[in-house]
C-alpha cells in the first residue's frame, strides 16, 4: 500500500498535470501530419495532375485547415482595421508577445489560438508546482523552528532530517526552474509558428473574400463573379470554393491592379483592400506549406524533454511505492484517461 501518502498523491497529480500539458503539442503534430497526408492523398488520388489539384476545394489544402487550426478564426473580425484608419494594412499586426489584446477597449483573446491552449493546459502543473514549494518552504522553516521536532526518520537526528530537507529543497527548487525555461523556450517557439509563417496573412485575406462573398454587395460584383464562376459548388463560404486555382487567382489580380486603392464595401466598414492578394498562389506552394511543417517539428522535439520532468517523478513514486507497482499502473492508466477526456470536451466545446 501507500508508504508516504502525501508525497505520493503530489507525484500523481503532478504526473497527470505534465501529462495534461503535453496534449496541445501532441495535438499541434498530429494536426499538421493528419493535413498534410490528406494533401498527399488528395495528389494520388487525382495522379499529381496540377490542373485536378488547383480545382480542390479550399477546406481540402493543407493551408486553409492547418491555418484555420492554429489561429482563432470566429475571432478574425476583431483584427480588422476600420476604413477611416491611416494604416497602410487591412488588419492589425499580429502581437506575438501575449495572450490577450486589448482593442476598443474590450479584453480579448489573441489570435494565436495554440499559444493559448498551451499556456492555459499548463497553467495548472505551474500553480501546483508553486503552492506546493511555499508549503514545503513552510514545512522546512517549521522544522528549524521547533525544538520538539519528532524524528520521523528511525536512526536519523534532527541536524541529519534537516540536512536531508535542504537538499531536497535545493533539488525542487532546481526543477521547478528547469520547468519553467523549458515552458518558455516552447512558448517562444510557438510564437514562432504565427510570426515566421504566412498562415496569419493568407487567414486574414481569405476571411476578406468570404466577407465579400457572403455579403455579396453588387459595389463588389467584380471579385465576387470571378470567385462564384470558377467554383464547382455555389455555396457562399470561401471554404467551398476553389479560389486557388491559378486561373482564379490571375484574373482576381487583373481586378485588383485596376484599382489597387479600393476599399471594398462591407456592412461592417472594415478596411478591405484585398491585401497581398498578389501572393495568393504563393500561400499554397510547397515553400509556405513548408514553414509552418518545419515549425510545427521544431515545437515537436520539445516532447522529448518532457520524459525528464515525467522520469524523475515516476523513480521517486516507484521508490515510494516499494515495488507496488500495481498502483503506479492504476495512476498512469487514469492519468491518460483523464487527459483525453480533457482533450476531446475541450474540442467538443471549440467546435
Amino acid at each position: 500500500m501507500f508508504q508516504n501518502f502525501e508525497l505520493e498523491t503530489f507525484i500523481m497529480i503532478l504526473l497527470l498535470l505534465i501529462i495534461i500539458s503535453m496534449i496541445p503539442l501532441i495535438e499541434l503534430k498530429y494536426q499538421s501530419d493528419l493535413y498534410d497526408n490528406i494533401d498527399t492523398f488528395n495528389k494520388y488520388c487525382l495522379n499529381n495532375d496540377i490542373k485536378l489539384i488547383n480545382n480542390l476545394d479550399v477546406k481540402e489544402t493543407y493551408m486553409w485547415n492547418i491555418s484555420k487550426y492554429i489561429l482563432d478564426y470566429n475571432n478574425l473580425s476583431n483584427f480588422f482595421n476600420e476604413k477611416n484608419e491611416t494604416s497602410n494594412r487591412d488588419y492589425l499586426a499580429l502581437d506575438r508577445y501575449v495572450s490577450k489584446i486589448t482593442i476598443n477597449n474590450n479584453n480579448i483573446d489573441n489570435i494565436m489560438k495554440i499559444y493559448n491552449y498551451y499556456l492555459y493546459m499548463s497553467l495548472g502543473l505551474f500553480i501546483f508546482l508553486m503552492v506546493f514549494f511555499i508549503y514545503q518552504l513552510y514545512v522546512f522553516i517549521s522544522m528549524n523552528a521547533d525544538d520538539d521536532l519528532k524524528i520521523c526518520i528511525a536512526g536519523s537526528s534532527k541536524l541529519e532530517i534537516q540536512d536531508s530537507f535542504r537538499y531536497y529543497i535545493y533539488l525542487l527548487s532546481v526543477y521547478i526552474i528547469l520547468l519553467i525555461i523549458f515552458f518558455s523556450i516552447i512558448l517562444k517557439k510557438l510564437t514562432e509558428l504565427y510570426a515566421d509563417t504566412d498562415a496569419y496573412e493568407y487567414l486574414m485575406l481569405m476571411k476578406e473574400f468570404d466577407i465579400l462573398l457572403k455579403e455579396n454587395k453588387s459595389a463588389n460584383s467584380a471579385i465576387v463573379d470571378i470567385i462564384k464562376t470558377h467554383s464547382k459548388s455555389k455555396i457562399n463560404d470561401i471554404s467551398y470554393t476553389t479560389i486557388n486555382n491559378s486561373e482564379v487567382s490571375t484574373e482576381l489580380l487583373k481586378i485588383y491592379n485596376k484599382n489597387k486603392l479600393v476599399k471594398y464595401e462591407n456592412n461592417d466598414n472594415y478596411k478591405i483592400t484585398l491585401n497581398n492578394i498578389e501572393k495568393l498562389e504563393y500561400y499554397n506552394s510547397d515553400d509556405a506549406k513548408n514553414k509552418i511543417k518545419n515549425k510545427v517539428e521544431d515545437i515537436f522535439r520539445f516532447i522529448y524533454v518532457y520524459i525528464f520532468f515525467v522520469i524523475v517523478p515516476l523513480y521517486i513514486l516507484s521508490i515510494s511505492l516499494q515495488g507496488n507497482y500495481i498502483y503506479l499502473l492504476f495512476v498512469i492508466i487514469f492519468a491518460i484517461i483523464f487527459s483525453i477526456s480533457v482533450y476531446n470536451v475541450y474540442n467538443t466545446l471549440q467546435s
